[in-house]
C-alpha cells in the first residue's frame, strides 16, 4: 500500500539528492530496534534500541534551550549543522527561529526510513534553505555551494546523539571545521595573497633566474641530523639543550623563530622563508652572515636586499607563479612541497639534502599553556585563553601596541590602519580556532590551518618511512608517523655532523627563452592596460547616477553590463595565463561577489557601499596591472 508521508518527504528530497531517496525507499529489513512512545508532556519520542532520541521531559524544551544557546540566530550568512534528524524538533526549531542555512546529517539511513514513514516534513524538506544528507562528503559540497569567506558554520546536537555517537561527532566536527580551513585558507590566499607574490615573482624575474636551487644541494648531506626550529611555546624548553648539542645537527630556522634564536646566541645554518608579505620585522638587526637563506620566488622582494651566506630557491609545487616558471626554465619541481607553512618548506628542504634524522622542535601547531607562540619570538604577545563567558577559547594581545610593532614593518605601522591591520589579524584567528589531540591524548586549542597542517606532517611520514622522524615539541599537538621524544634524549643517540663546503652553482637557463617570455608578458599587460582603463570611469558613472536617482535605471544597467562585458571578456581570453589569473582573480572574484550581495539586497546604503568598494577593485587591478608591466620594463 502507497505510502503518502513517506513519497511526499522523498519527493522533497529529490529536487537535490535523487541518490539519497532512491536509497531510502530501498531499504526493507530494519536491523536496529525502533519504538514510539509519548514522554511526561505527551509528545512523541523515538527509542532507538531502547535509547531516547529526545527528552523524556520535554523534546520542545530541549530542543529551545540548544537554539538559545546560538549566537546571532538571525544571521543570514550562516550555516546551521545539525547532527542528527531524530523525530525532527531541534531541525523545526532551527527552521522556525533561525537564519540561514539548514543542513541536517542523519548517520542512521534506518531511521530516515522509518522517520519518513511516520513523520510529515516534506513542508520543511521543500524549503530552498534546507538540506538532508546521510554522506559526510556530501554534506561538504552543500557548504562549498552555498558558502562564501564570510559564511559561518554551527554544529548542534541533541544529547542523545552526543551520548550514542560520541567519537563520531568530534571527528566530524574536525572533518567540516578542516575541510572549512582548507577552503577559506585557499580562497584568503587568492583574495589576499596572490596578487602580492605574482608580483614579487615579476619583480625579481631578472634575479630569480641567477640564484642557485635548493635542488643543486641534494644528497649534500646524507645522513647526518637536520634540526627544524619553529617559533611554537616548545621551542623556549629546548633552548639550552640547542645550544649544548649544537654540534650535533643541522639547523633550520623559520623566520619568527630567528629572534629567540639570535638572542640565545644561536646561530641557524639555513633560515626558511616563504611569506609574500614584507616581514622584515622578524629579523630586524640580526646578523645573517653565516646564515644560507632559503625562500620561495615569490616571497618578498626585501629578501634580495639582505646581507647572508648564500641564497637557495626552493620553488614549490602548485603555488602562484611556481610551476609555470619552472616550466618555461625547464625545472623539475614535482617533488617539491611547501602546502602553506614555512616549516613544511625546511622538512622538504632537508629531505632533498639527504638527511636521515630530521626534529621537529617548537612544531606545537597547538596552543599550549595560553601560548600561541614562543617567548622571545615575533609572536610573544599573542596568548590564548579561555573566556568563560562565550564558553570558548580566543586570541588576545597581552600589549597590543608592543604586538601590533612585532606584527608590521614600520612602512605599515606608519600607516593610519595600522590598528585596523593588527585587530584584523586577531579577529582573523578567533574565527578558525579549533581543537586538536596533543601528545598527552588531551585535546588542545589551535587554528583550523595548524589542523591542516598536522595532516600535511603525517602524509609526509607515510611518503617517507625510511627516514628517521623524531617530533620533540614537547606538550603539542600529536603528528602521527612522528616519534614523541625529548630533544635531550635524541641528542644522546646522535654524532657530532661533519661540516661542509656548501656549492653555490648558479643555474644556467636559455636566455633566449627568458627574453621571449618577458616581451610576451609586456604584451599581455600592455593590451589587459587598455581594456580596463574604461572601467574606473564605467563604475563612477554608476556610483554618480545611483546617488542622483537612489533607483537602478537604464543608464545604470547599461553601464553595469559594459562592465561585466569586459571583465568576462578578459577571464576568458587571459585567465588561462597563470601570471594573469594569479594577478587579476581577487579583483574580478570579489567584484562578482559584490554584484551578488547587491542584486540579494534592496538598500541604498549598502548599494552604494558595495559599489565603492567595486570602485576600489578596479582601482587596484588597474594598479597591479601597470605595476606588473614598469616591473617588467625597468629590469
Amino acid at each position: 500500500m502507497e505510502n503518502k508521508v513517506l513519497n511526499a518527504n522523498l519527493n522533497a528530497i529529490k529536487r537535490y539528492d535523487k541518490s539519497l531517496a532512491d536509497e531510502i525507499l530501498r531499504i526493507n529489513n530494519i536491523k536496529s530496534t525502533f519504538e514510539l512512545v509519548q514522554n511526561k508532556n505527551q509528545e512523541y519520542n523515538l527509542l532507538f534500541n531502547s535509547i531516547p532520541l529526545h527528552s523524556p521531559e520535554s523534546a520542545k524544551a530541549e530542543a529551545q534551550k540548544i537554539v538559545d544557546k546560538i549566537e546571532e540566530l538571525d544571521n543570514k550568512n550562516t550555516i546551521r549543522v545539525i547532527y542528527g534528524l531524530g523525530l525532527g524538533y531541534l531541525a523545526d526549531e532551527f527552521i522556525t527561529r533561525a537564519g540561514g542555512t539548514i543542513i541536517i546529517y542523519e548517520p542512521n539511513i534506518e531511521l530516515l526510513r522509518i522517520v519518513f514513514e511516520i513523520l510529515e516534513f516534506s513542508e520543511n524538506l521543500n524549503k530552498n534553505n534546507v538540506f538532508i544528507t546521510n554522506d559526510k562528503e556530501k554534506l561538504l559540497k552543500i557548504i562549498d555551494i552555498i558558502a562564501d569567506r564570510e559564511t559561518k558554520i554551527t554544529i548542534s546536537f541533541l544529547s542523545s546523539y552526543f551520548n550514542i555517537y560520541k567519537n563520531d561527532i568530534y571527528t566530524f566536527a574536525g572533518f567540516i571545521e578542516r575541510k572549512r580551513g582548507e577552503k577559506q585558507a585557499n580562497t584568503n590566499t587568492i583574495n589576499k595573497i596572490a596578487p602580492l607574490a605574482t608580483l614579487n615573482t615579476i619583480q625579481n624575474l631578472e634575479k630569480i633566474t641567477k640564484t642557485p636551487l635548493v635542488s643543486s644541494l641534494k644528497g649534500l648531506y646524507k645522513d647526518s641530523c637536520a634540526l627544524i626550529a619553529s617559533a611554537g611555546p616548545s621551542l623556549k624548553d629546548n633552548i639550552e639543550i640547542i645550544k649544548k648539542y649544537r654540534d650535533n645537527f643541522i639547523l633550520f630556522a623559520v623566520g619568527p623563530a630567528l629572534k629567540l634564536l639570535e638572542k640565545n646566541g644561536i646561530i641557524p645554518d639555513f633560515l626558511c622563508i616563504v611569506e609574500a608579505l614584507d616581514t622584515s620585522t622578524q629579523i630586524n638587526d640580526i646578523d645573517l652572515s653565516e646564515t644560507n637563506l632559503i625562500f620561495e620566488p615569490y616571497s618578498s622582494s626585501y629578501l634580495w636586499d639582505l646581507k647572508v651566506k648564500n641564497r637557495f630557491l626552493f620553488f614549490s609545487k602548485e603555488n602562484f607563479l611556481n610551476d609555470y616558471l619552472a616550466n618555461t626554465l625547464n625545472i623539475d619541481i614535482s617533488n617539491n612541497k611547501a602546502i602553506g607553512t614555512v616549516s613544511y618548506c625546511a622538512l622538504s628542504s632537508a629531505k632533498i639534502m639527504g638527511f636521515k634524522k630530521i626534529i621537529l622542535c617548537g612544531q606545537d601547531l597547538a596552543f599550549k599553556d595560553g601560548q600561541c607562540y614562543a617567548k622571545g619570538s615575533a609572536y610573544e604577545d599573542l596568548e590564548c585563553i579561555f573566556n568563560s563567558e562565550l564558553n570558548k577559547y580566543e586570541i588576545r594581545a597581552k600589549d597590543f601596541e608592543t604586538y601590533k610593532e612585532k606584527l608590521m614593518s614600520k612602512k605599515y605601522l606608519d600607516n593610519k590602519y595600522a590598528d585596523y591591520y593588527a585587530k584584523s589579524y586577531i579577529k582573523k584567528l578567533n574565527s578558525t580556532i579549533y581543537s586538536v589531540l596533543g601528545q598527552d591524548g588531551k585535546m588542545l586549542p589551535t587554528q583550523a590551518c595548524y589542523a591542516i597542517f598536522i595532516k600535511y606532517f603525517e602524509k609526509f611520514t607515510k611518503n617517507n618511512q625510511n627516514l628517521d622522524l623524531i617530533n620533540s615539541s614537547t606538550g603539542g599537538a600529536q603528528i602521527n608517523g612522528f616519534k614523541n621524544l625529548a630533544l635531550e634524549q635524541v641528542m644522546l643517540e646522535t654524532n657530532e655532523v661533519q661540516n661542509k663546503e656548501i656549492p653555490y652553482q648558479i643555474p644556467q637557463y636559455d636566455q633566449s627563452e627568458i627574453i621571449k617570455i618577458k616581451q610576451e608578458m609586456i604584451k599581455t599587460f600592455a593590451e589587459l592596460q587598455e581594456k580596463i582603463t574604461p572601467l574606473g570611469e564605467l563604475q563612477n558613472e554608476i556610483i554618480k547616477e545611483f546617488s542622483r536617482r537612489k533607483v537602478q535605471n537604464k543608464i545604470i544597467e547599461k553601464n553595469q553590463q559594459k562592465i561585466i562585458s569586459i571583465l568576462n571578456e578578459i577571464i576568458k581570453k587571459y585567465y588561462n595565463l597563470a601570471y594573469i589569473m594569479f594577478l587579476c582573480t581577487s579583483y574580478t572574484n570579489r567584484y562578482f561577489e559584490n554584484l551578488k550581495k547587491i542584486n540579494s539586497k534592496n538598500d541604498v546604503n549598502i548599494y552604494l557601499k558595495l559599489q565603492n568598494k567595486n570602485l576600489n577593485l578596479l582601482k587596484a587591478l588597474k594598479t597591479r596591472i601597470e605595476d606588473a608591466k614598469s616591473f617588467l620594463l625597468n629590469e
